[in-house]
C-alpha cells in the first residue's frame, strides 16, 4: 500500500511518517513538501491515501486541493490542517475529501481518521464541525462556495458544474444569506481563506 504525506513543515511530516511506519510497516510512505511534489508523487505512486495540508507552497489552497482530489480519484484524501474552520471543512468534504483532522488533535485521532478513510468511510471529529451546525447548505451549494473561495466567476462556476449563470447566481445569493454575509469577500474570510 502506498501512502503520501504532504506538508511543508518537516517535523510534522516526519512525525506522521514515523507514526504510520509503526502502524503500517508494509506500506511505502512518500513525503512531499510542496504542491508540485504532491502532484508528481500522486502521478508516480498512485497512493491509496494522501494526508494533505491544504496550505503549502504552490498549493493555492482550495484550487490545488480540488485539482488533486479530482485529478487522482483513486487516491483517498484526508486533509490535515492547522485551520479547523467548520465551513472550510464542509467545503473540502463537498469537493471530495474523505476526511479532515486538525493538527491540534491527538495521534490516536489521526490514526482513527486514517483507518476510517482507508476503509471507505468519511472521518471528521464531531467537535470541529460544531460551528457549522446552524449552516444548512446543499451539497451543490458547498461546492459553489468552494469555487467562490477559489476566485472563480459565476460563468466559470456555471461551466464547471454544467449550470446556467442565473442558477449559479441564485445559489450564491442563498449561500450569502445563509452565511449572513453581504459579498464574496466576506464569505471567503468566513472560510479562513482571506
Amino acid at each position: 500500500m502506498n501512502l503520501l504525506i504532504a506538508d511543508d513543515h518537516t517535523m510534522h511530516r516526519q512525525l506522521i511518517c514515523s507514526l504510520l511506519d509503526s502502524v503500517y510497516p508494509d506500506a511505502t510512505i512518500t513525503q512531499a513538501e510542496s504542491y508540485p511534489q504532491v502532484e508528481a508523487a500522486c502521478a508516480r505512486r498512485r497512493p491509496a491515501l494522501l494526508i494533505l495540508d491544504i496550505f503549502m507552497p504552490g498549493m493555492n489552497g482550495l484550487v490545488g486541493a480540488c485539482d488533486i482530489i479530482h485529478g487522482f480519484p483513486e487516491t483517498k484524501v484526508l486533509v490535515c490542517s492547522a485551520v479547523d474552520n467548520p465551513i472550510l471543512i464542509q467545503t473540502m468534504l463537498a469537493f471530495g475529501a474523505r476526511g479532515y483532522v486538525s493538527k491540534t488533535m491527538s495521534a490516536e485521532s489521526l490514526l482513527a481518521g486514517i483507518d476510517a478513510v482507508l476503509n471507505g468511510n468519511t472521518y471528521v471529529p464531531r467537535d470541529i464541525l460544531s460551528g457549522a451546525e446552524g449552516i444548512h447548505l446543499t451539497q451543490r451549494q458547498w461546492e459553489i462556495l468552494g469555487m467562490v473561495c477559489m476566485g472563480l466567476s459565476n460563468k466559470e462556476i456555471a461551466d464547471r458544474l454544467g449550470l446556467s449563470v442565473s442558477t449559479v447566481k441564485f445559489h450564491i445569493s442563498l449561500i450569502l444569506d445563509t452565511l449572513k454575509v453581504h459579498n464574496r469577500q466576506q464569505a471567503i474570510s468566513l472560510c479562513s481563506l482571506a
